[in-house]
């Protein structure tokens, strides 16, 4: 992991970026979220943390964690069947989102 952190991230004043470390970020006044997460990835507690913290900062968040998967199956459509109903899910989300912001 720390390969591709310094990758990422390779200036250590881009370390504490918001962009970089999201769980650090003020969280407050994001609209509501999607979170998709893989069982077998190496950032799933992560992504936890991440779901966790938007909902304690008060934003509408939904998780689906994907049993059967590895990090980067959500570019693996058309592969894996779990890959199809994450995509089609989160293109679902985006799109009740921006209906409901009119």
């Amino acid at each position: 992991m720390q390969w591709f952190w310094d990758h990422y991230a390779p200036e250590e004043d881009q370390w504490a970026h918001p962009y970089a470390t999201p769980l650090q970020a003020d969280l407050g006044d994001l609209p509501p979220a999607y979170v998709v997460i893989a069982e077998h990835d190496p950032l799933r507690d992560e992504g936890l943390a991440y779901a966790d913290r938007l909902a304690a900062a008060g934003v509408p968040v939904e998780t689906r964690i994907f049993g059967d998967q590895l990090h980067v199956f959500f570019q693996l459509v058309n592969y894996f069947e779990s890959a199809n109903e994450a995509v089609a899910e989160a293109g679902a989300a985006v799109r009740a989102g921006l209906e409901a912001a009119g």
